[in-house]
């Protein structure tokens, strides 16, 4: 079997070649199963699953199924439970078995067996293998057969077999459902095997007449059997039918609803409430202000805790979803009144429940008015709630710490719908973290933490307090410093973020890493990068650096340091424009050193390629503002020559006064426009990133662009004469009325007291408030069109002042720089393949090459956290490295280079396409494939992998013809040697 598997990679476009490995291990277990032990055969086969998760690719799976079924057909019961197990574990492998019948034959053999176990095993592997035999009409008759077995494990495995093949046939749904109704009506099935049989109805969907037989049928088992066990079933799968049909689902809301109220059976109510609430959850939409009255007038009668709570537990299900938010509810609601009755239940869960309930309400104003008493009433019954839940003097069990978090969710919903709210609740919040266990402060710091990334003012407002706690953490000695002091820290950085700290505040975080684990401190130091306090961050790497256990962590470190030292010089520069020169030269000194660094950390296991990307797209920003601030200087320093202003004169073009500053711009505009084009290319490239990693990268673009628009405005106006607006296209552009502390007032006043940038409320605010005030700037230099414009200090000024102010409020570094949480990797496997000395592929010119691409989608742990992959685009790209035959010798028109795109769906993580080349000139070529995913939202990422495969193109007719010519002349040679020899050679001979 020949295969080929690689690992490539989109940085270097590497290819490993892992067929031996693959070839090797399937021959080995081959071994195994030819062997005639027991256990050696069944260690072989539950290594199986192993093998196709690591090499998923169709040839090794079919093969290796192949081989199992073999087994299976000649071995014991034993080994064959053993390879069901593989099966039902290996099922979302299955399709990629192209030999199916002859797999389905050797498995379904087994069926005519004497033995009852044996057939039942074969049933259960032929319901696991549903997938890619549903429409088998042999195995459908023997489902059908042995539903009426006398044998207890012959039926229950017909039953597992049945419900898998409803699942994927629609054909044996519809000739099941009658079957099932009629074993269900008679009197001799035991009532055990009828509620087995009933949830094979819930995969009924596959057409409106299908839904309403089984839909009828279970509501007949209702009326037919009242007892509980029949009546939970029957909801239960009436509910999943209704929910993947999405057919009738008011129906059995009201038909729910009836049954909740009628019946008086407690567990009955509990199994509606719980139906009822996965129908919330799915389709909340379709419910009416009767249905959600109903379920609150339910809770509020029923004197039982439990099905209460369950009961609020549907209403949360309901309002969060959209369209049911922007129903208005009166005064008088039966839903408020759950609200504000349950939100001091002595039961904490319900309780909380409806805590929880009164903040979406309060959040998305519901209630008709202005609703602005509801969220003061929530305010208050959060902090209620607070207190009550964390005055627990000893641990706090599970149940109370689930409850405390749940009402510290709904602190964290209303100050981020009420930046008032934060005042109120905060100073609560942290009055709390004296008196609470270490769990309970865990949580409320994260909340804390959660409520200063939208209201840092909040947070800045009980700094004192926050400071206290943190000093009498690190005088207890006792006290071991852990998560909670790293939360206790983050809260100091964002109080003060894009500001320098008081020399206190440092003093005391200092002093706690001190104390702290060199796991802890980096934390620390990590949270002060993103909160753009590098000289803590510089302080502690420095300390921790010598700590690392690996050389590959110690270069991280240091990548870290130069980071935060690049970004502390940029901090102390000042307006003077020597002083920012220097310190822009310093900072990208430091961030090469950084590039270098993080280059040196990559290892096999842990590749920081987005980090190395994201350093040097900062560093290339920085270079674009070096380059502009010399070009500021020399039009200060260097005035215009008397010849070039004579011959402006002379031709009437003042602008070519300017003639040696405008191409200085234009150089300037061009490094923006390269910084611009590795922003995108790195905001592409960045599938796994969280959504504030990606807007901190979409920020730096908008600065490039904001500064190409400036200069662009400013080289257009001087080379027409006039201003022309028309030209800006600020991304951002948004006008703001009465600036304080704006870019224009700084130009207006003295030059010389220039301030810092406003304070903002978070990391990326203050760089879009300067990019607002820039826009705001150029308006006031360049008012209208009719002005006449030349290039004047004032103008050079203001670009000085915009690279002042956008070093100064730079964002910080971005989470996706020090944790991914979401891994994407893609492996590809091309045939054919370049063997191991890397010759190249044979192809005849006037014949294609048919280029197979296979790959999977490997995801880590959290797949599909913040997007997942709809489909994946194939680009294969053909170039001619060198051509065997001369240019004259062509014929028409030759194609050098071809460009083809695929776009697949993988299925079960696998993707396979074909793409068919043509090499028609002679010669060496390179294809290069490329892959890249698209989201569900239909964006397109440039994840990679990247490979390139070299193929040699020939003519025999050329050859042929080489081949004669080289004859000719060895045929012309030969007389001419014969001659020689017959005459002798003409030499003088030497006598010595």
């Amino acid at each position: 079997m020949a295969t080929s598997f690689m690992s490539t990679k989109a940085s270097s476009g590497s290819t490993f070649d892992q067929d031996h490995d693959a070839n090797s291990a399937l021959t080995e277990l081959d071994k195994a199963l030819r062997s005639g032990q027991i256990g050696l055969q069944c260690e072989a086969v539950i290594k199986f699953p192993r093998l196709f998760e690591k090499y998923p690719f169709p040839i090794l799976i079919n093969s290796a199924m192949l081989k199992i079924a073999d087994v299976f057909r000649v071995g014991n019961n034993f080994i064959r439970l053993c390879i069901l197990r593989v099966a039902q574990q290996s099922e979302k492998h299955l399709d990629k078995i192209f030999s199916v019948d002859d797999f389905t034959r050797r498995i379904f053999g087994v069926i005519h067996s004497n033995d009852p176990i044996a057939r039942a095993v074969t049933l259960r592997i032929l319901g696991s293998m549903a997938s890619i035999i549903a429409e088998k009409k042999t195995v459908h008759h023997s489902i059908l057969q042995y539903l009426d077995s006398h044998n207890s494990a012959e039926v229950e495995a017909a039953v597992f077999a049945a419900e898998k093949f409803c699942k994927t046939s629609k054909n044996f749904a519809a000739e099941v459902c009658s079957t099932i109704g009629s074993m269900i009506a008679r009197l001799e099935t035991p009532a055990e095997m009828k509620l087995q049989l009933i949830p094979i109805l819930k995969h009924m969907h596959h057409d409106a007449q299908m839904t309403e037989q089984a839909l009828d049928l279970c509501q007949s088992v209702i009326d037919t059997y009242p007892a509980h066990s029949f009546v939970t079933v029957s909801i239960n799968t009436m509910t999943q039918v209704t929910l993947q049909s999405l057919i009738s689902i008011q129906c059995h809301v009201d038909r729910l609803l009836n049954l909740l109220n009628s019946d008086p059976r407690r567990l009955v109510k509990a199994v509606c409430l719980d139906n009822l609430k996965l129908l919330a959850e799915k389709a909340a939409y379709l419910w009416t202000q009767k249905n959600l009255n109903d379920v609150a007038k339910f809770s509020l009668d029923t004197p039982i805790l439990i099905l209460k709570i369950k009961a609020v537990c549907v209403l949360n299900a309901a309002f969060s979803d959209v369209a049911v938010n922007h129903q208005h509810l009166q005064s008088d609601s039966s839903i408020l009144d759950v609200c504000l009755t349950y939100c001091y239940h002595p039961c904490g869960k319900l309780s909380s429940k409806a805590t929880y309930l009164l903040t979406q309400l309060a959040r998305h104003k519901s209630m008709k008015g202005d609703g602005s008493d509801l969220t003061m009433e929530a305010i208050g019954i959060i902090q209620a709630q607070l207190i009550l839940l964390s005055g627990h003097q000893d641990k706090p069990s599970t149940a109370v710490l689930s409850q405390l978090k749940l009402v510290l969710k709904c602190a964290a919903e209303i100050c981020w719908h009420e930046p008032e709210a934060g005042s109120k609740i905060v100073p609560t919040l942290i009055s709390l973290l004296k008196v609470t266990t270490d769990s309970s402060q865990l949580s409320i710091c994260e909340c804390l933490a959660a409520i200063g990334s939208h209201s840092p003012c909040a947070i800045d407002a009980a700094t004192h307090t926050i400071l206290a706690n943190l000093s009498a953490a690190i005088g207890n000695g006792n006290m071991e410093i852990g998560q909670i002091q790293v939360h206790l820290c983050t809260l100091l950085f964002q109080a003060r973020c894009h500001d320098k700290m008081s020399g206190v505040i440092s003093g005391q975080v200092m002093s706690c890493i001190e104390e702290a684990s060199p796991w802890i401190a980096y934390k620390m130091a990590r949270q002060a990068m993103r909160y753009c306090q590098y000289q803590i961050a510089y302080d502690i790497l420095n300390i921790i650096q010598h700590e690392s256990v690996t050389e590959y962590s110690g270069n991280w470190m240091l990548g870290l340091q130069n980071a935060c030292g690049a970004e502390k010089t940029l901090k102390e520069s000042t307006k003077s424009k020597e002083n920012m020169m220097a310190h822009l030269e310093k900072a990208i000194y430091f961030y090469t050193k950084s590039h270098v660094a993080f280059k040196a950390s990559m290892n096999p296991t842990n590749s920081q390629d987005f980090a190395c990307r994201y350093v040097k797209m900062r560093m290339s920003i920085l270079q674009a503002h070096h380059m502009l601030l010399l070009t500021c200087i020399s039009f200060s320093a260097k005035p215009p020559p008397v010849v070039v202003a004579a011959q402006a004169s002379n031709t009437g073009y003042e602008g070519a006064k300017w003639i040696q500053v405008v191409q200085q711009l234009e150089k300037c505009l061009k490094a923006y426009k390269d910084a611009s084009n590795l922003t995108l290319s790195l905001y592409r490239s960045s599938f796994d990133a969280d959504s504030s990693s990606l807007q901190n990268i979409s920020v730096f673009q908008q600065c490039c662009d904001c500064m190409k628009s400036a200069i662009s405005t400013i080289m257009s106006a001087v080379h027409t004469g006039q201003s022309n607006l028309g030209e800006r296209q600020f991304l951002i552009k948004k006008a703001r009325e009465n600036q304080t502390g704006s870019l224009w007032n700084q130009l207006s006043t003295n030059t010389s007291n220039l301030t810092q940038p406003s304070k903002t409320c978070f990391r990326e605010t203050a760089t879009i408030n300067v990019m607002h005030d820039i826009s705001d700037a150029l308006d006031k230099l360049l008012p209208d069109s009719s002005t006449p414009v030349i290039l004047s200090h004032k103008l050079m000024e203001f670009l000085s002042l915009s690279v002042y102010n956008l070093i100064h409020a730079s964002p910080s570094f971005p989470r996706f720089v020090f944790q991914p949480l979401q891994s994407t990797v893609i492996k590809l496997a091309i045939s054919p393949q370049q063997g191991s000395n890397q010759e190249p592929i044979l192809v005849r010119a006037d014949t294609h090459l048919s280029l197979k691409v296979e790959g999977i989608v490997q995801r880590g742990d959290r797949p599909a956290l913040y997007r997942s992959v709809h489909s994946v685009t194939i680009s294969v790209s053909t170039s001619l490295v060198n051509r065997t035959v001369p240019v004259s010798n062509v014929k028409g028109n030759e194609v050098t280079s071809v460009q083809l795109n695929q776009t697949v769906h993988p299925h079960n993580d696998y993707f396979s396409t074909n793409f068919v080349l043509p090499f028609g000139i002679p010669g060496i070529h390179n294809a290069k494939i490329e892959v890249s995913v698209v989201d569900e939202n239909g964006i397109s990422w440039n994840t990679g992998p990247q490979t390139t495969i070299t193929v040699k193109s020939y003519d025999d007719n050329i050859q042929r013809q080489h081949q004669q010519i080289r004859s000719q002349v060895r045929a012309q040679q030969l007389p001419q040697a014969s001659q020689q020899s017959h005459h002798g050679p003409n030499v003088i001979p030497t006598h010595s």
